[in-house]
Formats: C-alpha cells, structure tokens, sequence
C-alpha cells in the first residue's frame, strides 16, 4: 500500500523542471525533507534523496555499473536502487542488514558471515553512525573486500574537526540527547576520511555534485555537501 500510495503520489508532480534518475521520471518540483526540510530533496515518487541520486549517477558514470562483472553487497538496501541492481544480469549482487525486511541477507556488519576477499564493490551509505563499533565494522568490510576492490561509503559530515562519541551515551535517550538521533552512536566529523584510512584503506573524497553545472545540479536533485567517499584496501593490507 504504501508503494502504491508514492506512485500515486508522484502524478500530482508531473512535470519537466527536475528529474531523478533512479526512477527515470520528470517533475514540477522535488520536495522538501528532514527536520531542516531541505527544499528540493525528496523524489515524489520513489522517495529518494540527493545523496541517492548522486550515488547512483556515480556507479552509473564512474563505476560503469551496467556494464562491469561484480559481486556487489548493499548495506541498509534503498528500495529503488535495490531493484535497479537487482535487475542488472552483469551483477552478483546481495543486500544486508541486521533486521530491515527489504534485505536479502539479515547479517551483523559487525561480524560478517561471508568468506574473506569476496566481494568487488559495498555500498554503505548512512550507516556507520548508527553501528556500535564502526572501526570494527570497516575491519570486516576490508575482510571481505577484493584486494582490487572499493567501497562507496555516504555519511553525514558535521563541521566540527573531530568526530563526536559520548562514552556516557548508552540509551536511546541519552544518545538523543547527545547526538540528535536515538539510534545513533557518534555525530561524525572532518576526520571521517582519517578513521576510514585508519583501518587499512586508501580513501579519497569525491564532491561528485561538483561534475555538473549548478544548473544541472538543480535539474538533479543533487543539492550540497554529500560526498562520496571511496575506499580501497591500501597494498600491506590487502596481501
């Protein structure tokens, strides 16, 4: 039901002002979302956000998603993105979490069951701040990452230098407090690049946004400061 309410929904915002490219639909406009309610950011009819979007034109153009040979694990799985990788027959693909019913595998990030250097490409976008121990998540990535392989990892950034974790924020409502989610375990900072390189990956920080014009931006929904953060096992590591 509630699938049929959003593609019922997206007809009201027919239009050809902006257009996503995930579900591959144009629009009067994209609404607006989060507690900031962020304009332009919500797909009026497959619910995705920019940071869904600009991920998907990145594997699309710079991963060449459609036409590589890969074993591909999505953490947290976003509905559309799911079954646009799910539909692609150049892919192995797998979707996990610890309990979502849109996962194939329902698996602790933490602690993975899949053996050592299986996959090519992982996905995880916004899930690292909601794990109790992150560092020990990004070991197993690295596990069960190709030493050729890559991960494409999406978090929200904030502007202070280091990263926030509160070692008394233990409940829901202590970590609410402390971070502005209950389900959250840290608020990170500019150095979320440092704490993926420091568990045995080479990172690079892509502004993929910045590719487009600023009118191309507002065509796509991309809206600002969500990076990509592409990670690879540095050489001693993968050996």
């Amino acid at each position: 039901m509630r699938k049929l309410y959003w593609y019922s929904r997206g007809w009201l915002y027919l239009g050809n002002k902006v257009y996503c490219p995930l579900c591959e639909d144009s629009f009067r406009m994209f609404l607006p979302f989060g507690p900031e309610r962020r304009s332009q950011a919500l797909c009026p009819r497959c619910h995705t956000l920019e940071r869904h979007r600009l991920l998907w034109l990145y594997l699309q153009e710079r991963v060449h998603i459609q036409e590589q040979h890969l074993e591909v694990l999505h953490f947290a799985p976003e509905p559309i993105l799911q079954q646009r990788l799910k539909s692609l027959l150049n892919l192995k693909y797998r979707s996990a979490d610890l309990t979502s019913p849109e996962a194939m595998d329902h698996v602790d990030i933490q602690s993975l069951p899949y053996p050592d250097h299986t996959f090519d490409l992982i996905l995880c976008s916004h899930v690292l701040a909601h794990i109790p121990q992150d560092r020990k998540a990004l070991q197993e990535i690295r596990r069960v990452l190709r030493p050729n392989g890559r991960i494409l990892i999406q978090a929200r950034i904030h502007p202070n230098p280091t990263t926030l974790e509160v070692p008394g924020a233990r409940t829901p409502a202590q970590r609410l407090k402390a971070y502005g989610q209950a389900d959250r375990y840290r608020n990170y900072g500019q150095d979320f690049a440092q704490r993926i390189a420091a568990e045995g990956f080479t990172v690079e920080t892509v502004d993929y946004a910045q590719t487009r014009s600023p009118e191309e931006q507002a065509h796509l929904g991309l809206g600002q400061g969500h990076f990509i953060f592409v990670a690879t096992p540095t050489m001693n590591e993968a050996k």
